[in-house]
């Protein structure tokens, strides 16, 4: 068998041009599907890891699925901002469980700045590779792609620019500080800069009755504070060590919760920590968006139709917009799905008619092959194996160029679980390609097979 497989390649070898060209045909389709393939498994997996069980969007009126694509997997522009009096409403709804807010419109290097609470971290199974989560305004959680990217680590310091561009208007009077880095997730927390939505509020003026005091400044009074502050809860100031750290503790939960601090719990935490963080709010201020998670099956029926019906917001569901948004993408991978196997199939015709063009000029080869005892068996086995080598380099040569262009979107980096289920569906691709092609070579291999000796060596 090793014979017959040496004279396959060596016949091969022998007209390079019409094999090269076979090859390429194979390749350029196998190419296509394979890039296919990689682009179906990056989507349904993003598709699934950035949902992250979101059942509502609520955002300003516009267009349903910008506001999915803005808030969820923040490629586009916000539609919106909403009051924060008409959030109230939807987190006191009888039929919500909860309640994430999405505050948009700040970047760095491109990379957006989203202010929430930790509850978004926990809906996305965050998990910190260095630092500590974010607790009072301008603490910043970047992700594992913008600590790449950027080169910024805990402790580093920031400014962001107005809108999702590079260069923009730079807000240089607030600087954030990191103060921790995700572990890489595979979702769009990746690319994201968390902070407190009072952060944002801060860097765009939207804090009427609030202000921020950093470490340097924490001896200094809050110039924002209505007349007639109380003392810290006598309790609190007169407690021993342990209740101390009981009421920071508290205190530091709250704020990651994205809770306001009354001015008794302003001084307490001013006097325990040492950094006054107090931020009133009122309807003023405002949110991008609301992620919002049902308390049960009814929600999904009324809630949607009576946020866009009796409010001035919109309520659009993540599934069903994302749904559309695949829909559409699905007919054009359909369509270069459809036009790979075209030439695929074009290629198979190739190597059918190279191999039927090489039975008829070593006719004589094969008569004496068969004539130096080799079996009828053997003869076919040397046609396949010339269909067989062709496909598999072309197969060979379509992955590694889809990889090597791949690898020029660093954008859709593929983790290893997703390589592993890439690699099947390749492998499965090679098998439908050796099928395609041992049926193109069946008329040739047939030809061979029934060829008469004598016939054709006293001719």
């Amino acid at each position: 068998m090793l014979t017959i497989l040496k004279i396959a390649l060596a016949k091969l070898y022998h007209k390079p041009y019409n094999s090269a060209l076979s090859i390429v045909l194979f390749a350029i389709g196998v190419a296509l599907i394979s890039l296919i393939i990689k682009a179906e498994t990056y989507i349904n997996n993003q598709y699934k890891a950035n949902l992250a069980g979101i059942d509502l969007v609520v955002g300003a009126k516009g267009s349903p699925l910008q506001l999915i694509l803005s808030s969820v997997l923040h490629v586009d522009a916000p539609t919106g901002n909403i009051s924060l009096d008409e959030v109230e409403k939807i987190k006191r709804h009888p039929l919500v469980q909860q309640t994430i807010p999405i505050s948009l419109g700040d970047s760095y290097k491109e990379y957006r700045i989203v202010g929430t609470n930790v509850d978004y971290l926990n809906q996305y199974a965050c998990n910190l590779n260095a630092g500590e989560v974010f607790i009072k305004p301008l603490d910043a959680v970047i992700g594992a792609n913008v600590a790449k990217k950027t080169g910024l680590d805990v402790g580093g310091t920031f400014a962001g620019v107005h809108g999702f561009m590079e260069e923009g208007h730079s807000h240089d009077n607030f600087t954030y500080t990191v103060t921790g880095i995700l572990k890489h997730a595979g979702n769009v927390t990746d690319n994201l800069i968390l902070t407190p939505t009072e952060s944002v509020w801060m860097v765009h003026g939207g804090k009427p009755d609030s202000c921020t005091e950093h470490e340097h400044e924490h001896d200094e009074t809050c110039q924002h504070h209505k007349h007639g502050e109380h003392d810290s809860h006598p309790s609190h100031s007169d407690s021993n060590e342990s209740s101390d750290d009981e009421a920071l503790e508290h205190l530091q939960h709250k704020l990651s919760q994205g809770e306001g601090l009354s001015d008794e719990e302003a001084q307490l935490y001013n006097k325990l920590k040492g950094e006054l963080v107090v931020h009133k709010t009122d309807a003023s201020e405002s949110i991008t968006a609301l992620l919002v998670f049902y308390k049960n099956p009814q929600a999904a029926i009324s809630l949607p139709r009576a946020i866009n019906q009796d409010t001035n917001l919109q309520a659009a569901s993540p599934v069903i917009e994302m749904n559309r948004l695949i829909a559409l993408l699905g007919f054009g991978l359909d369509t270069l799905r459809v036009l790979a196997w075209l030439i695929i199939i074009i290629s198979s015709l190739n190597i059918f008619i190279y191999l039927l063009s090489l039975f008829n000029q070593s006719k004589y080869e094969i008569a004496l092959i068969r004539l130096a005892g080799a079996s009828r068996f053997k003869v076919v086995t040397l046609m396949y194996f010339q269909g067989i080598i062709l496909s598999t380099i072309g197969w060979l040569t379509g992955i590694l160029v889809s990889y090597a262009t791949w690898s020029c979107l660093p954008q859709f980096e593929l983790s290893g679980g997703l390589y592993y289920a890439v690699v099947q569906k390749e492998l499965i691709l090679l098998a439908y390609c050796t099928l395609i092609v041992l049926l193109a070579a069946f008329l040739p291999a047939l030809r061979a097979y029934s060829s008469n000796i004598h016939f054709t060596l006293s001719h």
